[in-house]
């Protein structure tokens, strides 16, 4: 029984390092994983952002923005222009 199992073992081992000596030809078929596609257009690199404080480091990148307000022709919510009026206490 163990010399079966040992010939069994070696045919096996001499099959498996015979199928691994052998290498089979690849083909490679555009898109598939690992292979370089070409692109239609030309590549575009992208350009630097524009710096508002160039020679100074730590500046910010962009000049800062303006702060939205309210419109100028309505007031504020919630501000009365005249003050409340105090009820009349001779009646």
């Amino acid at each position: 029984m163990l010399h079966a199992i040992l010939a069994a073992l070696l045919l096996g081992a001499v099959s498996t390092a015979d199928a691994a000596g052998q290498q089979r030809p690849l083909t490679t078929v555009p898109g598939a994983p690992g292979t370089a596609t070409p692109t239609p257009y030309p590549q575009i690199t992208p350009s630097t952002p524009p710096k508002a404080g160039a020679n100074r480091p730590g500046a910010p990148l962009l000049p800062p923005m303006p702060l939205p307000g309210p419109p100028k022709d309505q007031p504020l919510p919630g501000l009365s222009q005249d003050p409340p009026k105090a009820p009349d206490k001779g009646r």
